[in-house]
């Protein structure tokens, strides 16, 4: 998602706010026949652009929570996974069983081994006068890292450590019934952020047509209260020149 930039949003609204606040002075004098350039009407959409900022900036802040949340909770896999192999390997599981394990435990890790303890590197404890080299296990890096592959070898994780029945710690931490229920957990909190997404980006697709995408929105509004000005007025009377001086922009709306 992309970071939060609200000022040119917030900036066009302020000067909405500014320019009723204008129209307002001229009394009498501001006699629109357009309902849509009424007091009233400017007022309700200065209001709803309000309302959409805020909404904006509360969902992405939501989203931030989420997200940080999420993060918070997948960080302890990688520590997690090293510890239930050492576990998988003290209750005796055959080798095969800890291979699997292990192929699983790398992808978790972000990385996966190659031919068994494949490679050959030049030791670097070794005797530098008799280059002694030893076969090293070498691994590679995969990108298996988001967060949806993650819960996925963690399910296979928890799946591999069911199926074997030596499997019985009593670290609670590591019982099956507690991998499951963690599991539960990232799972419900990798939706979280993905809902949480979802409402900020809604939140801004409300908010961009309020500001700019529809033939009411707040710049097409403030242009035609210029264009009434010009013309009652006149191009030159220091009533254009005041509401001439309120600048609009149109923002990239995808922040």
């Amino acid at each position: 998602m992309s970071t939060y930039i609200e000022s040119g949003h917030a900036k066009n609204t302020a000067n909405f706010d500014h320019l009723i606040a204008l129209l307002l002075t001229y009394g009498t004098n501001y006699t629109p026949s357009s309902p849509s350039l009424a007091i009233t009407n400017l007022q309700t959409v200065l209001t709803n652009a309000q309302t959409a900022l805020t909404t904006v900036k509360n969902e992405y802040n939501g989203w931030k929570n989420a997200t940080n949340g999420r993060e918070i909770a997948f960080d302890p896999l990688k520590g997690l996974s090293t510890r239930l192999l050492n576990t998988l390997v003290a209750v005796g599981a055959n080798e095969q069983t800890i291979k699997d394990y292990k192929t699983l435990n790398a992808k978790v890790q972000g990385s996966k081994l190659t031919k068994a303890d494949a490679g050959v590197i030049e030791d670097p404890n070794a005797d530098a006068a008799n280059k002694t080299t030893l076969p090293v296990k070498k691994t590679v890096s995969v990108s298996q890292q988001s967060f949806d592959n993650l819960i996925e070898h963690y399910d296979k994780i928890i799946k591999l450590l069911a199926s074997v029945p030596a499997y019985n710690p009593t670290e609670t931490a590591l019982k099956v019934a507690t991998l499951q229920t963690t599991l539960v957990n990232l799972k419900t909190l990798n939706t979280a952020a993905y809902t949480s997404a979802a409402k900020v980006s809604n939140a801004r697709i409300a908010r961009n047509k309020i500001l700019y995408e529809n033939p009411d929105a707040l710049i097409v509004l403030a242009k035609a209260v210029k264009a009434y000005i010009k013309g009652k007025f006149g191009a030159s009377s220091p009533e254009y020149g005041q509401v001439s001086s309120i600048k609009f922009t149109k923002v990239k709306t995808g922040k």
